[in-house]
């Protein structure tokens, strides 16, 4: 392959190759003639039209196109209950259209509309409802509106693992498990969750190129579509308390907070009761099935123990999450080495979504961009995605049971929805833990062995001011954290067992 760099230009960098790397992928390639070749040199030679990045988009637009198939049976026979569930076609967009009367009111704007997803939600909602305004009445308008979102999130998926890739330094080819991840595939069609991963994935992008004000600003725009962002954004507020960059990171979260205000600011203006309406309607709610707490009360019913209530259930979420953050301080200012920063981020995203009382399976796309980022590695991901699919079939199927009374041919009943819960929720929390292992132990974590560094770090790799750093009491802002940018010596010192950790 002839090289592609002309004269005088900045020379390119070798990039990582899963298929050299991963030995699950080495093996998965033996039937396709075997890994790259240890005498090319990616990154290096001129691909021609396929770069990575257009490959990516290529292999988003192929899942994108069989994530909408797994709805065929719905867009063609219509959302109708059980059968949406029993079919596991079921999607919140036509079903908000309708229970939502997306076709009169526009969420958090009319008075008295129903509408309970974030407010983002709202915004995306009420604008792809007006642009079918045209399409005609009843199922076709429903219709309608789910094709426009899904063509929607479409672009957006593909948008995020462009960012993504970008975002990884050396290892662009990791943003194939956004690409290709089996779980987006189920659920990218399901909610509006998407935009809240594809908002972080930009804010992170942003952040990497020392853009923080504006990576602020996205995160504020990001938590009025999920609420995990808010303890994303904790975790670099703790980052930047670490490394002596708080006076930024402070900034950060101004920033945040001003473009929070901006999205909202319209809607208190025109009708100002809907967004505490929101609030304590999410206070208020039972907790979901999916939920640990869900799960306790599904539990207590089917052995005739008293359940919780709503009250008991907040108590305990709220418990839970003072833990979460606890644990996020302790990890953020006291590991041996900085942890980097997409690991402390999906270890607080995975982490609410554990404790949190509103959990659904699908809430899993918030984690796999941010996997992509703190732990590419093949084989614990898909076995974390093969159970969060195992959860998300059987929540449809159990929900066909309880809802439309099916036979068993059809649904499941209580326990195996159980099984199922249980098994994706500790598949998360093994992924948590492997995060934590590999903060503790850095010689673990392929990122650091590949590349020697945090890609993502962005204005955490400057060196803080003496001030700064006098001022900062109790955290580790060790030479080690200073040098995050890398020397290859360092690198190698930290991780000498690299070979015998593959």
């Amino acid at each position: 392959m002839a090289d592609s760099q002309a004269p005088g230009t900045k020379p390119r960098h070798h990039i990582v190759v899963p298929s050299r790397s991963d030995s699950l992928l080495r093996t998965m390639t033996e039937p396709v003639g075997g890994p790259l070749g240890r005498r090319t040199a990616p990154g290096s030679t001129n691909p021609g039209f396929f770069t990575v990045e257009r490959v990516l988009v290529l292999m988003t637009a192929v899942s994108a196109i069989i994530a909408v198939m797994t709805k065929s049976h719905c867009r063609t026979a219509g959302w109708t209950t059980p059968d949406q569930q029993s079919t596991v076609c079921w999607s919140a967009f036509p079903n908000s259209f309708v229970d939502d009367k997306l076709g009169t009111m526009v969420p958090f704007f009319s008075q008295g509309s129903p509408f309970d997803h974030p407010v983002l939600a709202g915004w995306i909602a009420g604008i792809t409802a007006w642009l079918t305004r045209s399409s005609g009445d009843g199922a076709l308008r429903q219709l309608a509106f789910f094709d426009l979102n899904a063509a929607l999130i479409a672009v957006v998926w593909m948008v995020t693992v462009v960012l993504v890739a970008r975002t990884a330094g050396r290892r662009v080819w990791d943003a194939a498990l956004v690409a290709a991840s089996p779980v987006l595939i189920l659920t990218a069609y399901v909610s509006w969750d998407f935009w809240a991963a594809a908002l972080v994935a930009l804010a992170i992008y942003l952040f990497a190129r020392r853009q923080t004000l504006w990576a602020g600003a996205v995160f504020g725009v990001a938590a009025l579509a999920a609420p995990y962002v808010i303890f994303v954004v904790l975790a670099l507020l703790l980052l930047g308390i670490r490394t002596g960059h708080t006076t930024k990171m402070l900034e950060m979260v101004a920033a945040a907070a001003i473009a929070w205000l901006l999205v909202l600011a319209p809607i208190m203006a025109v009708n100002p009761p809907a967004f505490p309406d929101y609030l304590k309607n999410l206070l208020a709610s039972e907790p979901s099935e999916s939920s640990i707490y869900g799960g306790m009360n599904l539990l207590a019913k089917r052995m005739g123990w008293p359940g919780l209530d709503v009250g008991a259930t907040n108590t305990l979420a709220t418990i839970l999450l003072v833990v979460l953050v606890f644990g996020l301080t302790a990890l953020a200012l006291y590991t041996p080495r900085k942890p980097r920063m997409a690991q402390l981020m999906f270890v607080a995203a995975a982490g609410f979504m554990v404790v949190n009382k509103s959990t659904e399976p699908w809430d899993a796309v918030w984690l796999v961009p941010l996997l992509a980022l703190a732990l590419p590695r093949w084989r614990p991901v898909l076995v974390w995605q093969a159970a969060i699919i195992t959860h998300f079939i059987a929540l449809m199927l159990f929900r066909s049971k309880v809802l439309g009374n099916l036979s068993d041919q059809h649904a499941i009943d209580a326990p195996y929805f159980l099984m199922a819960a249980l098994a994706a929720g500790v598949a998360t929390c093994a992924l948590i833990g492997l995060c934590i292992r590999d903060m503790f132990v850095p010689g673990f974590d392929v990122v650091r062995r590949g590349a020697g560094g945090d890609p993502q770090g962005g204005v955490l790799l400057d060196p803080p001011a003496a001030a700064t750093r006098a001022l900062v009491t109790g955290a580790r802002t060790d030479v080690s954290d200073a040098a995050e940018t890398g020397s290859p010596e360092k690198d190698a010192a930290e991780t000498g067992g690299e070979k015998s950790l593959q």
